[in-house]
């Protein structure tokens, strides 16, 4: 395991996901399901409900960091990233439902801007449905800021990167890793 992309907080130990995390990493997802199936698609709910080629398929195409308590290295959250361009884009931040409002999605999304600008990016993205008020809450408050509501500008942001996991209704945040002259 590459030691230089843990980290060590006050609750969680960041590390890593190996293959072995991931059907944790697909629990996380699945423990908090319900919670978007009132407003999203139902194609948009696989992403959600995990199949079982979730698993393969994003293991393969991104980054996973899984958060565990110090303590007793209980698996909390996980953390994805993919890098494109200027940006690091976050595609999964999920807890264990029983562990949301701890402080550990701040944690890991610290974690995640703290990768991004080592690797020298300008911002971290990601998406999030509106009625998830929960989740954009969360956002804002750590300081991502919406850059686009709208289908076409969500999908034509930074080349198209986002157009393989854009889902409907979806809004694009970005926090900022440098000042605004240098964007």
């Amino acid at each position: 395991m590459n030691t230089s992309t843990m980290q060590s907080t006050t609750d969680l130990e960041i590390r890593p996901a190996e293959w072995e995390d991931m059907e944790t990493v697909a629990d996380f997802l699945r423990s908090t399901a319900d919670w978007y199936r009132p407003f999203l698609d139902e194609e948009d709910m696989a992403e959600h409900d995990v199949p079982a080629e979730w698993k393969q398929e994003n293991f393969e195409r991104r980054d996973f960091y899984v958060g565990e308590l110090s303590e007793n290295e209980e698996a909390v959250g996980t953390v994805s990233l993919q890098y494109f361009g200027d940006f690091a884009y976050v595609g999964y931040v999920y807890l264990d439902a029983d562990h949301v409002g701890n402080g550990y999605g701040r944690q890991l999304l610290e974690f995640a801007a703290g990768m991004a600008s080592r690797k020298g990016c300008k911002g971290v993205a990601l998406i999030a449905h509106p009625q998830a008020k929960w989740a954009v809450k969360a956002y804002t408050k750590f300081g991502f800021e919406m850059v686009a509501e709208d289908r076409s500008e969500v999908l034509a942001w930074n080349d198209g990167a986002l157009e393989p996991y854009y889902e409907e209704g979806f809004q694009l945040y970005v926090y900022w890793l440098v000042p605004e002259d240098q964007r």
